[in-house]
């Protein structure tokens, strides 16, 4: 465990650039959408939604798949354990993912207080985020981040351990396998019954509980691929 906190403690040596990237993308996005629903300039009924939150999250996508494309051969040739790699990035990625939703949802609160920035703007306060229960709602920002990275590590492991022709087959199987699912739920008719599934779902298991289970699922393999993954 020592080593796993090693791991996750080297992570945050370059800072500047943990922070500075996710933060300073999603600052940017939030300024653009506040000047330009400002300078828009419509009523009081009009209650403008935008997607510039997912810019936060696709970043820490994108360094996680870093991390294993770029820090796992130097982590390897420092005589690391593949076991502590992988639990120190974990580590990491989960304290990541409660800081930074911890900060989201406060900036969610502000959000509202102020009623939108002054302009009605929902940037932090995403209508299916909006629920009572302030864990559901607070876990609502974490989960994303978990799964995100563990997609990325998922996919920065399949190309470690099988290189290009990895990836080609994941893509094609991923390709092959959600379209033939299309064609047969429209075949036999059942996106009606695939829609009212997920009305029928309770906010929990939407925001939290299916996230959470496929999460987990990534993780388990992950660990699994990278006890055989080359640096």
């Amino acid at each position: 465990m020592n080593r796993a906190l090693t791991v996750a403690r080297l992570q945050f040596v370059a800072w500047r650039v943990v922070l500075g990237w996710p933060w300073g993308i999603l600052a940017l996005s939030f300024l653009i959408n506040l000047a330009l629903f400002t300078a828009m300039g419509e009523n009081d009924d009009f209650e403008p939604t935008t997607g510039g939150l997912l810019s936060i999250y696709i970043v820490m996508f994108i360094a996680s798949i870093s991390a294993i494309t770029q820090d796992f051969p130097f982590a390897i040739g420092l005589g690391l354990s593949r076991r502590s790699f992988y639990l120190g990035n974990v580590l990491q990625f989960a304290a990541q993912a409660v800081v930074y939703a911890a900060v989201l949802y406060l900036l969610a609160i502000v959000e509202e207080a102020t009623d939108g920035w002054g302009v009605n703007l929902r940037f932090f306060g995403l209508p299916f985020l909006l629920v009572e229960n302030p864990v559901l709602r607070f876990l609502g920002f974490a989960i994303p981040f978990l799964l995100l990275g563990f997609i990325g590590i998922a996919i920065a492991l399949v190309f470690k351990r099988w290189r290009v022709n990895g990836l080609l087959t994941l893509g094609t199987v991923a390709l092959g396998g959600i379209g033939g699912l299309a064609v047969l739920a429209t075949w036999r008719g059942w996106w009606s019954a695939i829609g009212g599934w997920f009305v029928d779902q309770p906010n929990w298991a939407l925001l939290v509980g299916w996230p959470a289970l496929v999460t987990v699922v990534l993780a388990a393999v992950s660990y699994l691929v990278i006890r055989r993954a080359t640096p």
